[in-house]
């Protein structure tokens, strides 16, 4: 039988290398102005972009990881957020919190696991 604590242990500690290898220098950057993300209570948000007129409108379609998400500029991630009911956040920060926050799920459960 499969232990559902080990599979999410497995399944954090995935995400934190994951995050954290994007997090990590490299030769390839991305363009300095859009690295700016929206997120709400429950974590970054994803938004499909549509062409309307001469701008795009966006659409909110759910949750996702910091590093994964859409990214803006700064002013437009305000504006977007202020539309949201939402926050602008750097996406590097909210990314370093999100592998922190998995880091300690793991912690904790490795912990209760041993007890």
């Amino acid at each position: 039988m499969t232990n559902p604590t080990v599979l999410l242990i497995d399944e954090f500690r995935v995400a934190a290398e994951e995050i954290e290898a994007r997090l990590a220098p490299s030769a390839c950057a991305t363009i300095a102005s859009h690295n700016w993300i929206i997120m709400d209570d429950f974590g970054p948000l994803t938004f499909t972009l549509t062409p309307e007129g001469g701008k795009h409108r966006a659409t909110c379609t759910g949750h996702g990881r910091a590093h994964k998400v859409n990214r803006f500029t700064q002013q437009d991630a305000e504006h977007l957020a202020r539309a949201c009911n939402a926050r602008a956040a750097f996406w590097a920060d909210a990314a370093r919190e999100e592998a922190t926050t998995l880091r300690n799920h793991i912690a904790t459960l490795e912990a209760l696991s041993a007890a």
